[in-house]
């Protein structure tokens, strides 16, 4: 087993690939070269011996990328420190993020979000007033406890760490769930008030609330990372990872109480109790295959693995290091680099090596891919813990068919959603800025229909959030 290596910050020199453009500035257009030189700035080379003359402020750039034709607005040129260095491109206007441009074929542009201010400005002029102060309710509510716990925090501030850490510890414990309890409101009026909304008004009534108690979000760790969704998604490895701690975290007592509360929801613990159901799965399935061994292992996969903490309750001997094989698959790097480090744990708790693969693979590929068997072999068991509660209908009923046919005759699989009944839905989506696409029971068998030889059937966790759709193919 190889160790996945996470994403390194830099960009390798080597890898950076030179890129025509032309510059312009009134009626005159000048040919360019260009290589990456920062996330927001280019190397600029002049194709013509004698660069224009002054540099300085150009009116636009247009570059051709292997991807695309991009082009900003005003530019400026910032000449060379020596004779031997080339030119520097910063773009004030359209300022796109090179970086990911580059590298990672996604548009993204700084000033974006400044151009368009007249439209988000005017999401307040279409809030409904009961909305609206309700919100205000919550703003007020959360700048009193907010200060109440930055004051205490600075009474005891001078004293011993660990006494410092008891009087916080106290603190939590006795008027923390005051601040829960107020929470609790808050939401519990929040359904009544929208349950007209459609889809549109939702989203701008959750922006609205946002904005407007932003400063108290970011306070807490957990509700941060959901609103800046730093890796580009929700439901990022680290995310998962804060549900399975469940603990106070942050750096001051009000933000380690606002951090507490949604890790601790309804929502929340379902995704704790898959983590242990699948584990239970999959070791119920191994007496069904007792032909299973070091030569031919029992075999599982893993969808959209995260971090893959399950693995802890599925490895419990050094006997399953031989006889059971993983392949663990997922889009993000660093996802599949923690999912490494959890296998490294296992393998020094039962002091020897498990069969992994990992495999570094999106849903669009996935679906792309012709031969996924070829590639990925089969397997006796398949699990998806949270990847479908994203996937539209034709998407998610594609991307199990897929998976079904890895599936070996007699093999079962356990594909995770939330109900829609889960009672964290609309904290999720407001303060949480956590959408994702709820299913009943009907609607989730409903994806599995046309599966040849499929027997299914759904079930729960303890919360009634985690739905299980369960999957088994018929025996040759």
């Amino acid at each position: 087993m190889t160790t996945p290596q996470a994403d390194s910050q830099t960009v390798d020199n080597s890898q950076r690939p030179t890129l025509s453009g032309q510059l312009g500035r009134g009626d005159h257009l000048y040919r360019v070269e260009l290589r990456y030189a920062s996330q927001y700035s280019l190397w600029l080379r002049f194709v013509d011996d004698q660069p224009p003359s002054p540099l300085g402020l150009y009116d636009h750039l247009t570059l051709n990328a292997e991807i695309l034709t991009i082009e900003t607005g005003r530019c400026e040129i910032i000449a060379p420190k020596n004779e031997d260095s080339d030119y520097r491109l910063v773009a004030l206007e359209n300022i796109h993020d090179f970086k990911k441009l580059l590298f990672d074929g996604r548009i993204d542009v700084l000033d974006n979000t400044a151009r368009n201010l007249p439209l988000v400005l005017g999401y307040k002029d279409n809030i409904d007033p009961a909305f609206r102060e309700h919100v205000a309710d919550i703003a007020y509510d959360l700048s009193i406890y907010h200060n109440l716990f930055d004051r205490l925090d600075e009474e005891y501030a001078n004293e011993p760490p660990e006494v410092a850490e008891r009087i916080q510890a106290g603190i939590l414990a006795s008027l923390g769930p005051q601040l829960h309890d107020c929470i609790d409101h808050h939401i519990q009026r929040l359904e009544g008030l929208i349950a007209g909304f459609d889809g549109e008004q939702h989203s701008h009534h959750g922006y609205y609330l946002r904005k407007l108690i932003w400063g108290d979000l970011l306070c807490a760790p957990f509700i941060a990372r959901t609103n800046l969704k730093p890796r580009g998604y929700i439901g990022d490895s680290e995310m998962m990872a804060m549900c399975y701690r469940n603990t106070y975290e942050g750096e001051s007592t009000f933000g380690k109480l606002l951090h507490k509360h949604p890790v601790s929801a309804p929502g929340a613990q379902a995704v704790r109790n898959r983590r242990e159901i699948i584990p239970q799965l999959i070791r119920a399935q191994l007496p069904r295959w007792p032909q299973c061994n070091i030569e031919a292992p029992f075999k599982f996969l893993s969808v959209a693995c995260g971090p893959a903490r399950e693995l802890a309750d599925i490895y419990i001997n050094p006997d399953d290091a031989d006889n059971i094989h993983a392949s663990l698959l997922d889009q993000d790097p660093a996802a599949l680099f923690e999912a490494g480090k959890t296998v490294e744990s296992i393998e020094t708790q039962l002091n020897g090596k498990l069969s992994v693969d990992f495999i570094r693979e999106s849903v669009r590929t996935l679906l792309s891919t012709r031969e996924l068997k070829a590639r990925w072999g089969d397997f006796h068991f398949i699990y998806s813990m949270g990847l479908f509660d994203y996937l539209t209908p034709p998407v998610a009923s594609a991307v199990l068919r897929k998976l079904y046919a890895l599936l070996l005759p007699g093999g079962e699989m356990a594909i995770g959603n939330f109900h829609e009944s889960n009672p964290s839905r609309y904290y999720m989506d407001y303060w949480l800025d956590w959408p994702i696409i709820y299913r009943t029971e009907d609607s989730f068998t409903a994806l599995a229909e046309g599966l040849e030889g499929a027997q299914t059937w759904i079930e729960f966790d303890d919360t009634g959030v985690q739905m299980m759709l369960r999957i088994r193919k018929r025996e040759s």
